[in-house]
C-alpha cells in the first residue's frame, strides 16, 4: 500500500504488513547556512495558518515549496508543520538507532508525511512485512523494539544524497552510524493532523505554542514486548 493510500487510515500496528519504501520526489539542492543549526520539531505552521519560517530557515524554501506541492498532489492539507535541522558535525545520540517517526495511536488520527533530506551519506531504510501479534499494546510496548526483529539486512537501503523523500509513520529508518562526527546536514519537515505537545520542541519566536509533554519522558516508559510474558 502506498503513502498516499495509507493516509485515510488511522494509524494502526496492521499497516506494518507490507510498508514499502519511502517515496523520491527527485533532486534537491539547498544552500546550506554558514553557522551550525541544531533545531527539533519547530513548529512552522499551527492551526492551518501560513508557514512562518524565521529568517535563519529560509534557505528551507525550496524544500517546503516541493514538501507542499506533493501534500496537495495527495489532497492532503494537515493544520501543523513542524521542522527538525542537523546541520554541523553529527553529535546526536540516538537517531542512529532503527526507529518510526509519528507512531502514536494515544490519541486517533491519520498518519503524518515527513520530507527528509540529506546532503551526504543518506538516511538508511528498510522494507518491512511485520505480523503483530494480540498481546501488543503500542502505548505499552516499543514498537521501534519490536520491528528491529524483523530487520532483513539484504534489504538495507540508503537514500540518495540531495533527494527529497516521503515517509510516514510506517517505514523503518535511521542515521548511518558511520556518519558519527561527520559534517552533515539532515532535515526533516513533518505535516501532522495533530498537533505536537512536546516540551522539547524548538520554540520558534513567530509562532509561540506552550507544550507540558516531555516525549522523551513517555519513551522511556515503554517496555519491549516479550511473546510469552
Amino acid at each position: 500500500m502506498s503513502i498516499a493510500e495509507r493516509s485515510t487510515r488511522l494509524v494502526n500496528v496492521g499497516e506494518f504488513a507490507s510498508t514499502g519504501e519511502p517515496e523520491n520526489l527527485g533532486s534537491l539542492y539547498l544552500s546550506c547556512p554558514f553557522e551550525r543549526q541544531y533545531i527539533l520539531r519547530m513548529v512552522v505552521r499551527a492551526d492551518s495558518r501560513l508557514m512562518s519560517l524565521p529568517p535563519e530557515l529560509k534557505w528551507l524554501v525550496p524544500l517546503g515549496a516541493k514538501a507542499v506541492a506533493h501534500q496537495w498532489s495527495m489532497r492532503l492539507n494537515h493544520p501543523f508543520c513542524y521542522i527538525t535541522v542537523r546541520h554541523g558535525v553529527v553529535t546526536s545520540q540516538t537517531d542512529d538507532q532503527w526507529h518510526v517517526d509519528g507512531f502514536s495511536t494515544r490519541q486517533p488520527h491519520v498518519p503524518e508525511q515527513n520530507y527528509i533530506w540529506c546532503n551526504t551519506v543518506g538516511t538508511e531504510y528498510v522494507p518491512l512485512e511485520v505480523p503483530f501479534p494480540k498481546g501488543f499494546d503500542p502505548l505499552v510496548h516499543n514498537i521501534n523494539s519490536y520491528l528491529q526483529k524483523f530487520i532483513d539486512p539484504s534489504r538495507i537501503a540508503n537514500c540518495e544524497e540531495n533527494t527529497l523523500y516521503c515517509m510516514d509513520p510506517y517505514i523503518l529508518h535511521r542515521r548511518p552510524p558511520t556518519t558519527a562526527g561527520m559534517v552533515r546536514t539532515f532535515v526533516r519537515m513533518s505535516f501532522v493532523p495533530i498537533e505536537i505537545n512536546d516540551v522539547n520542541n524548538t520554540p520558534n519566536p513567530l509562532l509561540p505554542r506552550a507544550y507540558n509533554r516531555d516525549g522523551v519522558e513517555h519513551r522511556n516508559t515503554l517496555i519491549d514486548y516479550e511473546e510469552n510474558a
